[in-house]
């Protein structure tokens, strides 16, 4: 059974070996350039376990580039991210590794980033401690939260879903005064 934080840890040759891997010809613009081989590739995760089904399936596509391999690489970057931006765990007490980044910023490029993602969303609880743990100011923390559109969405709903799972009170509708009937 693999766990998030060992797939993200994986080298791409073995994640690799955890997916389904599909080939397919990529839409793009006709004449010379167009797409004539099948080059786009898909990747399903099918190993993992029981949280697989729980977040849903987990897949990631890419046509970007005329080259399969190429396409392939690009998939499993999105797909690591898909893993960390979807599949939750109780974080750890220590942070796993320092702060990838420097000067309060890291690139997305940066190939611990989807690691740091995961393991932010996860702390979510409190994020001021989060950005104390990893050694960066809250406003730091939110900027790198909300420098990618689908970590946003991402972290939005995980705030979201942290403020619905508290059970409001219980409101209790008032009584109407009973009101002398009209003759």
């Amino acid at each position: 059974m693999y766990t998030r934080t060992i797939l993200l840890q994986l080298p791409d040759a073995d994640l690799l070996k955890l997916c389904e891997v599909s080939l397919y010809k990529g839409s793009g613009p006709g004449g010379q350039h167009r797409n004539k081989t099948s080059s786009g590739v898909k990747l399903k995760l099918t190993a993992g376990g029981e949280w697989i089904a729980a977040s849903g399936k987990i897949e990631s596509y890419s046509c970007d580039d005329r080259s399969a391999h190429v396409n392939k690489l690009l998939a499993l970057k999105k797909l690591r991210m898909k893993i960390a931006l979807q599949i939750r765990e109780k974080p750890a007490e220590q942070i796993p590794f320092p702060f990838p980044g420097s000067d309060g910023k890291i690139s997305p490029e940066n190939v611990l980033y989807p690691q740091f993602i995961a393991d932010v969303l996860d702390r979510l609880d409190d994020i001021s401690e989060a950005a104390r743990m990893w050694s960066l100011s809250k406003s730091a923390l939110n900027k790198i939260m909300l420098q990618d559109k689908k970590v946003m969405e991402a972290f939005l709903a995980q705030i979201h879903r942290k403020r619905n799972s508290v059970t409001p009170p219980q409101h209790i509708p008032p009584t109407s005064p009973s009101r002398p009937s009209k003759k």
